[in-house]
């Protein structure tokens, strides 16, 4: 009999204005369990579904090539499937359509409860589909299951290639923080000093920055989560400089978007 099921969907699209949405950044959950950063995606693992074992799913966005000339590269469902290792993935527009099917027969749910409203309720409708099947003979899982603490006991053990990453991600660290102190003078203001790190970032290859870099003077040396500012630095103040990069494991190579 078919033993439990994990679903695990990444972060949303956040609009920012209009139609220009703020830079996006995939939940660490799901990209740890796939290597894949794009959104409206969602990773279905079944335990013992088949007599040769586990099986992972992966529902992504279909390739649209219209979509992609204003918001660059999908990979689509078959090209996803064949670069990251899934067993099987289709489009996003499925999830609904097939979920409540796959928790048919299924002891139990494994899923990231709570850290997402509108999750919590994609999975109560996958739920509640299936219950009109029961007098059909249909069953639901007995039990939910919280999967985060699992991933982050997954996640004190590290392979040789996650290693590699986290020492490239502390030299680059390092590296940009030696920069922000040479320029260090006064007359410069905070964001002088951000706007070296993020340089150093991205010149050395990383995606983006770890947390929101703390670049204080003066006074804000203080403030625990400060963010630079306008302040300008003077002699003999203290700057207080705490930044890391954001540094993401290789992913295999994507194709340029159509030309318009």
């Amino acid at each position: 009999m078919p033993e439990g099921i994990a679903i695990i969907g990444t972060a949303p699209e956040v609009v920012r204005n209009r139609d220009s949405e703020f830079p996006y950044r995939h939940d660490s959950y799901f990209y740890y369990l796939t290597g894949f950063a794009e959104p409206m995606s969602t990773l279905v693992l079944i335990a013992g579904d088949t007599p040769a074992g586990d099986k992972a799913l992966l529902f992504c966005r279909e390739k649209n090539f219209e979509r992609e000339i204003w918001d660059g590269y999908r990979y689509g469902p078959e090209v996803a499937r064949e670069a990251f290792g899934f067993d099987e993935a289709y489009g996003v527009s499925e999830l609904d359509a097939r979920l409540p099917a796959l928790f048919a027969g299924r002891k139990a749910i494994f899923s990231l409860l709570g850290q997402s409203e509108a999750a919590d309720e994609q999975l109560r409708r996958w739920l509640d589909a299936l219950r009109m099947k029961s007098r059909a003979g249909v069953t639901e899982p007995s039990s939910q299951h919280d999967l985060t603490a699992l991933i982050d006991k997954m996640h004190l053990v590290k392979d040789a290639g996650e290693i590699a990453t986290m020492r490239r991600a502390a030299q680059i660290s390092a590296e940009a923080h030696k920069r922000a102190m040479r320029i260090c003078k006064p007359g410069l203001r905070e964001y002088h000093l951000e706007a070296e790190l993020l340089h150093a970032f991205r010149q050395a290859g990383s995606q983006s920055v770890a947390y929101n870099s703390i670049v204080a003077a003066g006074p804000n040396a203080c403030v625990l989560h400060y963010r630079a500012g306008d302040v300008e630095l003077r002699a003999g103040d203290l700057c207080l400089i705490d930044a890391g990069c954001e540094l993401n494991r290789a992913t295999p190579p994507t194709s340029p978007a159509p030309s318009p």
